[in-house]
């Protein structure tokens, strides 16, 4: 028989099954018999014995799959043979890339006994070239946990401290710094290309790491802080504790790992001063979103029409329809739209009374007012609020007044209305003339308005879509989340006026506008000003990032600063 325990190769022959069979289950018996109950590692290891035997019984009897390598890989790292695992999935990788038939794909669940071992054994260079080769494995999506493990494995041997010894392989695996703060920028920046967010856990995780890297300064055994003039008064917390949130300015040289809530109207962080930024779409990101739309369009049309008695779906009805939108908006000429209007959300506003009703009048104000402050706006509604009578979302049918159909035939003659085709959702389209290039009226041109524009007009990213749309519908779901976030931050504005009564309004009313995002919610790492209070204000520098944390408030974050010197971190 072969040892399950010690093989490490791949192999399949139909010839040792007797034998191997034989074995498994007689070396199982053994096991059993001789196990100690008060010996908790050998209960640790047993729980996989059998898992693991059939699993080697297959991978000999039988081509290995993700499966059965899996349980192996799982067996081998729990009793500490974390090389042979490893040894063993490499090979098991090579096999299935030299195999053009093969559909089998190696998960995180494979890679991961062994990463969690060399991390709990503080075999960080072994950790860090396993996780290399994960990211590079196509079948493996990192998790928050899986950065988290990393960070806070090497945080805890000291690695993110600038005298600390270097972590040797770092370098060769494309590292642009072995160890210190430079180092955890370095990981942080993967990380936030990865994933958006970590659990409150995992914030109380990196807490405890870096309080154990960075001993506190009134610690007997680290009076002097031997990192170099690096201040931390952190000290390890119940992984089940609170975390509160601080609110006072740290100096530059302290070690910051905190609860933060950053102010909302202009991102700054009261313990840092790093200010959030709000992250736009790159180009791709739009053609993904303007894709991923018309496969969404199909989706709710084809679920829309099977639900109606009699009526047919044609399946690529509602993609013609929205393709049929996206080729107008790119090929019309004259002024490109600088302001999509949600014309179902403003008609319908505050509109809850017993009077009220889809109101045009509310849609002609912010139309009037949009253009007043220099916009080009573009009205869109669901195809029955475009005809004199349909039945609202009341329940009741509803008939306009002969004003309310002249505003309606007014914004129609204009160009400054679109009526949805019917069984068509109006958010796709909305959503998607948002990200529309308009490369006709465009011509190349940057429609986005800065700050400090001399004409007053509304700053940020233009087409701006205007609605009180919270987007919480299961159909956006399926967008792909740093998309959608980053879509919804930079382009959707929120408005606020008086509500009308048919279409009478109070005197002075007004329309407010504010962004639905003053900064992104991902991780983000920005720099760090100087805090004038410090003793030296030339020496430190360096990155506050910032973790969104998905149980705690939209606008509360996870903040770790490790201090730099200056001439680490290349700052002025």
């Amino acid at each position: 028989g072969i040892s399950s325990s010690t093989t490490t190769g791949i192999s399949s022959s139909s010839s040792s099954m007797g034998s191997s069979s034989s074995y498994s289950f007689s070396d199982t018996s053994q096991n059993k018999g001789s196990d100690n109950k008060d010996d908790d590692a050998s209960k640790e290891n047993n729980k996989f014995l059998i898992p693991e035997e059939v699993a080697t019984y297959h991978d000999l009897s039988s081509k290995p799959t993700e499966s059965s390598i899996s349980l192996r890989v799982k067996a081998l790292a729990s009793k500490g043979e974390a090389k042979s695992a490893e040894e063993m999935l490499e090979a098991f990788k090579k096999s299935i890339e030299n195999d053009d038939s093969s559909k089998e794909m190696i998960r995180l669940r494979t890679y991961q006994p062994i990463l969690k071992h060399y991390c709990d054994t503080g075999e960080i260079g072994a950790a860090l070239s396993l996780f290399k080769r994960m990211q590079s494995t196509s079948g493996v999506i990192l998790e928050p946990e899986t950065y988290v493990l990393l960070l806070a494995s090497i945080a805890e041997n000291k690695y993110f401290c600038d005298d600390s010894p270097p972590i040797e392989c770092a370098i060769d695996l494309g590292y642009g710094h072995s160890l210190g703060p430079a180092l955890f920028d370095e990981l942080a920046t993967e990380m936030a290309a990865d994933v958006l967010e970590i659990t409150s856990s995992s914030a109380r995780r990196l807490y405890n790491a870096l309080a154990i890297g960075f001993p506190n300064e009134s610690s007997s055994s680290n009076p002097k802080n031997q990192n170099t003039g690096v201040v931390s008064t952190l000290k390890e917390v119940h992984p089940l504790m609170s975390m509160p949130i601080t609110r006072q300015l740290a100096n530059s040289n302290t070690l910051v790992a905190s609860r933060v809530s950053l102010d909302r109207s202009t991102g700054i962080c009261p313990v840092t001063e790093a200010q959030q930024r709000l992250v736009v779409l790159e180009e791709d990101q739009r053609r993904q979103l303007h894709n991923d739309l018309l496969d969404l369009s199909t989706e709710q049309f084809t679920k829309f029409t099977g639900k109606i008695k009699g009526k047919d779906s044609a399946d690529n009805k509602a993609r013609e329809e929205l393709q049929n939108f996206s080729d107008w908006l790119d090929t019309r000429e004259g002024e490109p739209f600088t302001a999509i209007v949600d014309g179902a959300n403003i008609g319908y506003y505050m509109q809850s009374f017993d009077k009220g009703r889809f109101n045009y009048h509310q849609i002609k104000f912010i139309v009037d007012t949009l253009e007043e402050r220099g916009e080009n706006p573009l009205v869109i509604i669901p195809n029955k609020y475009g005809y004199p009578k349909f039945y609202s979302s009341k329940g009741i049918t509803q008939r306009l007044d002969q004003t309310e159909i002249q505003i309606m035939e007014d914004l129609s003659q204009s160009g400054k209305l679109y009526k949805v085709p019917p069984r068509c959702l109006d958010d796709f389209y909305w959503m998607l003339a948002s990200v529309s290039d308009q490369s006709a009226s465009r011509q190349g041109r940057d429609l986005s308005v800065s700050n400090d524009n001399p004409e007053g007009r509304f700053p940020g990213t233009r087409p701006m879509l205007i609605t009180n749309d919270q987007m919480r519908d299961h159909k956006m779901e399926l967008l792909e989340t740093r998309l959608f976030r980053r879509w919804y931050g930079c382009h959707i504005v929120n408005y606020n006026f008086t509500a009308f009564v048919m279409g009478e309004s109070v005197a002075g009313n007004e329309v407010g506008f504010s962004p639905a995002d003053f900064f992104s919610r991902e991780i983000q790492g920005n720099q760090c000003p100087i805090n004038p209070g410090d003793e030296d204000t030339s020496y430190w520098g360096g990155h506050a990032w910032h973790f969104p944390v998905n149980d705690w408030e939209l606008d509360e974050r996870f903040v770790i600063r490790i201090p730099a010197k200056k001439q680490e971190w290349g700052g002025p």
